[in-house]
């Protein structure tokens, strides 16, 4: 019975992971905190810690330790983001972004994520279906319309899926270290429109491969490695995880937007992590990611100058498409997770963290690109709890708060502008051994 009602878990699973149209307003630049309920209950602590499946998306070296076990849940997400462009006193507007897709109530999204695993002697292999993040905007009326002179009544917006189907293996090599792998396989979706603006900076002079050519898809594979080792009696556990770019197909109905004809390859991280059981009931938990996004021109590559001259060199170099064509202009990010647990009964197991990363966007030049993706956040205070049925069944839930920040500066439409984000959301996750 319970193998019939896992593999209808895993179809319908696979269904909601792949047919979700939420665009989730990721927290740590362009991704979620982390993958998986008591993950995120804890800060996005994952690296050092064996919560579920979940965290081999991080770690694949931890699903060595899960056993035959699915998990299956999602995030509900609740942002608020709001841009202003021109001059004070003058033509200054300030717009909230509103939804753009199907949700569940007005202006919140869903993200669902699904994982299993098996165990065979020292080695386990299973998988991960789990949305990794993206962005999304729309504002009405278009704020660069509204400066410019142009129609304002043009919606303005993007929208940014990205989600990962992660085959992974693990192998205990001896008593306390473990080493796993995952083959990425990555799918974006992506979609833009009222970028006419910007329409000047193309090669082709239209909004053909720019804006308002509907939902295109890119496919892509990368490699995630890791590793977990036990000391001092198992109280000490560390870890270290390493996920090379998700490289992806073009874009190719936007073409003349990004970098390199199209190509907006998911950026690749690594990071080291520490579990330390300060007693048999608490644990603490830290880990430091560095994010790279400077490794993907798109995303990295420096948007228009504030003053004279929009391109760095020219168009014939710095035009939208280019090899060195316009982007947003991130940095690289260290994120910084911190998380408790503490295993309050048999029944009952409760978790807290705090998140932060400082944001990729430099105020003083890149506002103007970034009011289409505001990923302002940095400060994140999480809390979750487990709730065990009996020994093979328990639900997970977690709540994150992403504290408002705010970032203005200098743009070359306007004089000035700002945007800021906060945001909620609850996670469930309903568990399984078999």
């Amino acid at each position: 019975m319970i193998n019939i009602n896992l593999k209808h878990s895993l179809t319908l699973g696979s269904i909601l992971a792949l047919s979700s149209p939420a665009s989730v307003f990721a927290t740590n630049g362009m991704f979620l905190i982390a993958p998986g309920t008591k993950s995120r209950g804890m800060g996005g602590v994952s690296i050092a810690m064996t919560h579920d499946t979940l965290s081999s998306a991080i770690n694949p070296a931890t699903m060595a330790h899960t056993g035959n076990r699915f998990d299956m849940g999602g995030d509900i997400f609740a942002p608020t983001a709001k841009a202003s462009l021109g001059t004070e006193g003058v033509d200054r507007i300030t717009v909230e972004s509103k939804p753009d897709h199907v949700t569940i109530a007005d202006g919140v999204y869903i993200m669902p994520n699904l994982g299993a695993s098996w165990n065979d002697g020292d080695i386990s292999y299973g998988f991960t279906m789990v949305g990794v993040g993206g962005g999304g905007s729309r504002y009405e009326p278009n704020l660069y319309n509204n400066i410019t002179g142009g129609d304002p009544d043009l919606k303005l917006g993007v929208s940014l899926l990205v989600m990962q189907i992660n085959p992974t293996i693990a192998m205990k090599l001896d008593e306390n270290n473990s080493v796993g792998a995952t083959l990425i396989i990555g799918m974006q979706v992506f979609k833009s429109y009222g970028l006419d603006e910007f329409v000047a900076f193309t090669p082709s002079q239209t909004p053909d491969y720019l804006s308002n050519q509907g939902a295109d898809i890119a496919y892509g594979a990368g490699i995630r490695l890791g590793w977990l080792g036990e000391f001092m009696n198992d109280d000490l556990t560390l870890g270290a995880a390493y996920s090379s770019q998700t490289y992806m197909t073009k874009f190719d109905k936007y073409k003349e937007l990004f970098a390199e004809q199209g190509q907006f390859n998911t950026p690749g991280n690594i990071g080291i992590g520490m579990a330390y059981k300060v007693k048999d009931d608490l644990t603490i938990a830290v880990d430091i990611n560095y994010i790279m996004y400077e490794d993907v021109a798109a995303v990295s590559n420096l948007g228009p100058n504030v003053t004279g001259n929009v391109f760095q060199v020219d168009k014939a170099t710095n035009g939208l498409g280019e090899d060195d064509g316009l982007g947003f202009g991130w940095t690289n990010q260290t994120v910084y997770k911190l998380g408790a647990m503490y295993d309050y009964n048999d029944t009952w197991t409760l978790r807290g963290g705090w998140n932060y990363g400082k944001s990729p966007i430099n105020e003083q030049r890149e506002i103007i690109f970034n009011i289409a993706a505001p990923a302002t956040v940095q400060h994140h205070l999480t809390m979750g709890a487990t709730y065990k049925y009996n020994t093979d069944i328990e639900l997970s839930f977690s709540y994150v708060h992403a504290f408002e920040f705010k970032q203005n500066g200098p743009t070359y439409i306007g004089s000035t502008g700002e945007i800021g984000m906060s945001q909620d959301s609850v996670g469930a996750t309903f568990s399984m051994n078999f």
